[in-house]
């Protein structure tokens, strides 16, 4: 009975246009070509190659913009944030330094 209803409240939080609107930034960011890959791609490369805790997406609706974070935890003080602003026309802009240096290809 309790699944149940978990289910059916999840069903309904899923259905509000809100939440729609949300995931969408957010995929819209995850799926952005980087360095051949996508960012989400990326960003699961570094998680694996350091022992992160995965905060997860945000967004951020703001005036005239939308903006999408994905934090992790590094240790009890440090978290690392990368950022994007998802533009009017759609296009997206990297917000922080290390959603900047996310993409940039690393100099040999």
């Amino acid at each position: 009975m309790q699944i149940r209803r978990f289910l059916i409240l999840n069903l309904l939080f899923a259905a509000h246009p809100a939440f729609t609107e949300t995931h969408e930034h957010e995929m819209q960011v995850q799926n952005s070509p980087c360095l051949g890959q996508t960012v989400e791609e990326v960003l699961k490369t570094k998680i694996h190659t350091r022992s992160q805790r995965d905060l997860g997406w945000q967004t951020f609706h703001e005036e005239d913009h939308v903006e999408v974070e994905r934090a992790f935890l590094m240790n009890k003080s440090m978290q690392l944030r990368f950022r994007w602003r998802i533009n009017a026309d759609g296009s997206i802009t990297p917000v922080s330094k290390r959603a900047e240096s996310l993409c940039t290809p690393e100099e040999e």
